[in-house]
């Protein structure tokens, strides 16, 4: 069963070139995702009830073209099921003449909130059966990117906190596209990206981002938690020219 959403780009959601940001397309779909597993009996209250929560692990978008401020396009998105941990949901988005125009696919976990462990989704007796996705497979795993650059690390910010008292998966997002400077971006635009989000940021970390170039389109990077060095989360970034 697919849920959709028509949505108008709104001047909020769009970047100084007048078209959908990295952000907002995503916030967008973790919305959608919210939606529609409430919908299915899987959603945030309900697994507060249990004392449970979802976190998105992984996350792969490709992008053709952008929304364009005030374009009419329709998100769509589906649950393809468990293989007993991950739970996987894929989304379009389509414009006015139906033409997919980006596409996604992502991976979940539902974690205990006391113990932190995994629960494994083979317990939820109604959960969607197994399907293919829109790319013919899975997100995948993301190198750590080595760099000899030094690191500038920031506290974290109110406004980057959500509702499960953790670094919002989104604004990880925000900080590694910050951190480009102006120049980048009037040459380039991001049309490709992996991202693995491994651990949770917390309201006390300070946080940088360390990038290293594969080559001058490919990119890999992370945000990493000065206390411990550890990468909070990973991406490959796949940016084209203008």
């Amino acid at each position: 069963m697919k849920h959709i959403n028509p949505i108008t780009t709104k001047s909020y959601f769009i970047n100084r070139f007048g078209k959908l940001s990295t952000s907002f397309m995503f916030y967008q779909m973790q919305e959608i995702a919210w939606e529609h597993a409430n919908l299915l009996g899987f959603g945030y209250n309900q697994l507060k009830n249990e004392n449970q929560f979802w976190v998105l692990s992984r996350l792969k978008v490709k992008i053709n073209r952008r929304p364009e401020w005030t374009e009419n396009f329709n998100l769509e998105t589906w649950s393809r099921g468990t293989d007993g941990f991950y739970g996987y949901r894929d989304f379009n988005f389509t414009d006015a003449a139906g033409i997919n125009i980006i596409q996604a696919t992502s991976s979940w976990l539902i974690l205990d909130a006391g113990t932190k462990r995994i629960v494994r989704l083979s317990k939820f007796k109604e959960f969607p059966k197994y399907a293919e996705s829109v790319f013919g497979h899975n997100a995948s795993k993301v190198k750590s990117p080595t760099s000899d650059e030094p690191l500038y690390f920031t506290p974290v910010l109110f406004n980057e906190i959500d509702i499960n008292q953790h670094f919002n998966t989104g604004r990880y997002i925000e900080r590694i596209i910050d951190n480009y400077p102006f120049n980048f971006h009037e040459e380039n635009e991001l049309t490709e990206f992996e991202i693995n989000f491994l651990k949770e940021g917390l309201p006390t970390d300070r946080l940088a981002v360390k990038k290293q170039q594969s080559d001058e389109l490919n990119h890999l990077c992370s945000v990493v938690r000065e206390s411990d060095g550890a990468d909070l989360i990973r991406a490959h970034l796949v940016w084209k020219k203008r």
